[in-house]
């Protein structure tokens, strides 16, 4: 009898153990769908939008592609103001920085819209119950909207050309392009032997080309080491200096031409010509008199016997 009773209790307390616990998932569920997680520790951020784009309570909160929260809460800020607060419940494990920017973006047209965060770059951390930025990104439709016009733009245009085309036309160019076409086949047809040719000649070239891969990939390395070297010695600037050389080449015979300084004085003028003429002319009348009369410039004295004058030819 006290067996009995012992099993009896224990599956009494198994039955209520189990509604407990049937009990207490429901309530956590109801509170997930509400939009609060009781087992997970998390900061709340809130965030004012002027329109959510249809975001939902439990939608989700990313970062980079990772969901970090959820949204738990959506109402408007006040009974007069119609903008929209979001609450955002975020995971304790991933604090925000200062400036974080929540935006309301479309994920795709099965998994809605949710909020995505844009961490800030400032070193501190935001604080539970803080306000951070907010803007709205258009969803998928209102991107679409644009696409959808178009299309039905294009859409009439064609089928606009296609009622205005004449069966008539369309068949005859139908035949035109037929008869084009069996005169293409009768070409190549006649053209075989030359079309096999050319096609083995490119099949060589391309065996060629695929045996001198090596060969060709070094010349093209090499080519390659050439343009470095040439663009890292500076062309520009050896070029740059040289039409600077050749600018005061340029001015410096300017210069010249024009007379200015000593030498282009020297090349202008005539003056130093006639000196030097007229220096050496003198200088040869000087050299035919030391020839006729050399005893006005030596004197030479054998015993002390003075030598007879010799004959004086005339000067030249």
């Amino acid at each position: 009898m006290a067996n009995t009773r012992k099993m009896v209790f224990s599956k009494e307390w198994k039955i209520g153990l189990v509604s407990v616990v049937i009990i207490l998932l429901f309530v956590w569920v109801g509170f997930f769908l509400a939009g609060r997680n009781l087992l997970s520790k998390e900061n709340t951020f809130y965030a004012v939008f002027e329109n959510t784009g249809g975001i939902n309570v439990s939608g989700p909160v990313v970062i980079n592609g990772k969901k970090v929260g959820r949204i738990s809460r959506i109402e408007f800020v006040s009974a007069t103001d119609h903008r929209i607060k979001v609450e955002l419940a975020v995971q304790k494990k991933y604090p925000l920085n200062e400036g974080t920017v929540a935006s309301v973006e479309s994920f795709g047209l099965m998994t809605g819209s949710g909020i995505v965060l844009y961490l800030g770059d400032s070193p501190e951390m935001m604080k539970s119950g803080s306000f951070m930025q907010a803007r709205s990104e258009p969803d998928l439709m209102a991107r679409l909207a644009p696409l959808e016009k178009k299309i039905s733009s294009i859409l009439s245009s064609v089928d606009s050309i296609l009622s205005g085309i004449d069966p008539a036309s369309v068949s005859g160019s139908m035949k035109n392009i037929e008869a084009v076409s069996g005169r293409v086949d009768r070409l190549i047809e006649g053209n075989s032997r030359r079309v096999d040719a050319i096609m083995a000649n490119m099949e060589e070239l391309s065996r060629a080309l695929q045996e001198n891969k090596e060969g060709l990939s070094r010349m093209i390395g090499n080519f390659s080491a050439v343009s470095d070297t040439i663009a890292q010695a500076g062309i520009g600037a050896l070029m740059r200096d040289l039409a600077s050389t050749l600018g005061r080449t340029q001015a410096l015979l300017s210069g010249l031409n024009a007379g200015q300084g000593s030498m282009g004085k020297l090349l202008v003028e005539d003056s130093l010509y006639r000196n030097l003429e007229k220096s050496s002319r003198q200088l040869n009348l000087l050299l035919q008199d030391l020839r006729v009369n050399p005893e006005r410039y030596v004197h030479i004295s054998v015993f002390g016997r003075k030598e007879k004058k010799s004959e004086k030819p005339p000067l030249e």
